[in-house]
């Protein structure tokens, strides 16, 4: 498909908030305005870089991060139910 027969996107307007304004280095420092919020930001993002690390960004934008987080909330309690193998359950 050509540029000219793409369909159109949709506009959105960006509306000045509050947002925090920060600029984290490759060391990890934080440049711009110091506050609790900003930093706890950081906390998370560094927390999440952590946390993926060798999941790629295209795993990441298609939603592998939430598919686990259902799995595992289905898997965990038959785990946690499971009577060791080799015992009965006392009738």
């Amino acid at each position: 498909m050509n540029p000219a027969e793409q369909p159109p996107t949709e506009s959105v307007a960006m509306e000045p908030t509050s947002a925090p304004m920060f600029v984290l280095s490759t060391d990890g420092e934080l440049h711009g305005v110091d506050t609790e919020g900003n930093r706890e930001l950081v906390r998370r993002i560094y927390a999440c870089y952590q946390a993926c690390e060798g999941i790629s960004t295209e795993e990441l934008e298609m939603g592998v991060v939430s598919e686990m987080k259902q799995l595992l909330g289905q898997v965990v309690p038959l785990l946690q139910n499971r009577t060791p193998q080799g015992e009965r359950e006392a009738a």
